[in-house]
């Protein structure tokens, strides 16, 4: 388990780019953290680490957003997820067997979907500067409370 500290949006979304460099097709990063974390910021880190020079934003109303990098960044946002069972009509598991990589928030609303090496990153707010946050992350099952 890695834990770096961000002071900024902008580094942030550095972090996200650095794990993107890692990634290869079929990798799914799940992102924990409260509302204003910086979990959308980190997946825009992400896309521009893969080549997107677009914008990025949280795709809470449609829920899934596909990117046209290489490979493909798909973010999705199952915060407005009302029933576990609807991550099926998501078509997600296409997605999931290795043709893209899945960024997804809020992930721990259906918490058995996604493959056991699925990396898992952690941000949590400083009460003490409001653009710090602590941002853990790790690949693969771990006996965080997460």
């Amino acid at each position: 388990m890695k834990t770096r500290q961000s002071v900024s949006p902008e580094e942030t979304r550095r972090i996200g780019e650095e794990l993107a460099h890692t990634l290869t097709p079929g990798s799914v990063v799940r992102l924990f953290g409260d509302l204003g974390a910086g979990k959308t910021c980190f997946v825009q880190g992400m896309a521009e680490g893969l080549g997107w020079t677009g914008s990025v934003n949280s795709p809470t109303y449609g829920l899934v957003q596909e990117y046209e990098t290489v490979p493909p960044l798909v973010h999705v946002d199952l915060y407005r997820l009302t029933d576990p069972e609807q991550i099926w009509d998501l078509g997600l598991e296409d997605w999931l067997e290795g043709k893209a990589i899945v960024a997804v928030e809020w992930s721990e609303r259906v918490p058995d979907f996604w493959p056991r090496d699925a990396w898992k990153i952690e941000l949590t707010g400083s009460p003490d500067q409001q653009n710090q946050r602590h941002i853990r992350l790790w690949q693969g099952e771990d006996a965080h409370h997460v």
